[in-house]
């Protein structure tokens, strides 16, 4: 069965005696809505989401092949749950469809609703300094690019030894960067595949750059330029992000005249 993603935190949303609610998300890989369940936050309990998660396996004629989460107060809750239930939950920042799910819902569901009541201002957490990337996995050249989102599924019908792409639906164009090299092509993605990409940044600065976000808190520095041209096409990858609301990837290749593709991953902009 496929993996599925789960999130249950509070939300902005409030009961009938004014308590802040809390909500349990829980959607497969590919982005299809399993169970959407409020609780009061006393109800918040590792016992009320063992019984949410029991019931849906009963109804969905089984478990999934692993559970995945991405906050970690999330997934030190639902762990106990995971155990007694037999689900493998895996601590993970690659969790697209959720991930998309929960913004979807603050920024056209939650605020059409008579009890929102807008959460405060999260206090912005320290991120890592960006470590350089390994020398030895340095690409040729690199390059921005886009892809019709309608492509996406079809990645599933080539021969690419790495590939991690959830079956997401989106209509508009997904943007991205290419990493190309004739030698290193396998090692390189042999070794994204280890870290696991979540998401790259574009940085503006006298020397403007690529950030890889990897795992739960490693950022690497990908590339470096100081090129108008260059910095124009990363503007226009941060466009393109917005047109599609964070979802983008990192592919690698060993040529660019070819069509081999050696390693692709779907990526998301963190909440």
């Amino acid at each position: 069965m496929e993996p599925w993603e789960l999130d249950f935190y509070r939300c902005p949303l409030v009961g009938a005696a004014g308590q802040r609610l809390w909500e349990l998300l829980v959607c497969t890989a590919s982005g299809r809505m399993l169970l959407s369940r409020f609780c009061e936050a006393k109800e918040a309990t590792t016992d009320w989401l063992t019984a949410q998660l029991a019931a849906l396996v009963t109804r969905e004629g089984g478990p999934p092949l692993e559970i995945g989460s991405f906050r970690t107060a999330t997934y030190n809750l639902a762990l106990p749950a995971c155990r007694e239930l037999g689900i493998p939950l895996r601590h993970s920042r690659r969790t697209i469809a959720v991930l998309r799910q929960r913004a979807e819902r603050e920024r056209n569901i939650y605020p059409q609703r008579p009890d929102y009541r807008p959460l405060p201002a999260a206090v912005a957490l320290q991120k890592a300094v960006p470590e350089p990337f390994p020398d030895e996995l340095l690409a040729d050249s690199w390059g921005f690019s886009a892809l019709p989102g309608s492509e996406i599924a079809q990645l599933h019908q080539l021969p690419i030894s790495y590939l991690e792409a959830p079956l997401i639906a989106i209509d508009a164009p997904v943007p991205g960067v290419f990493l190309f090299s004739a030698t290193r092509a396998r090692a390189i993605a042999g070794w994204l595949s280890v870290h696991e990409p979540v998401s790259l940044q574009y940085t503006r600065s006298q020397i403007d750059g690529i950030v890889l976000e990897t795992g739960l808190d490693e950022r690497w520095i990908l590339a470096t330029f100081n090129d108008p041209e260059m910095r124009r096409r990363g503007e226009q990858f941060q466009e393109r992000l917005q047109q599609s609301t964070g979802l983008h990837f990192l592919a690698v290749r060993p040529e660019q005249s070819g069509h081999e593709i050696t390693g692709f991953w779907l990526l998301q902009t963190p909440l």
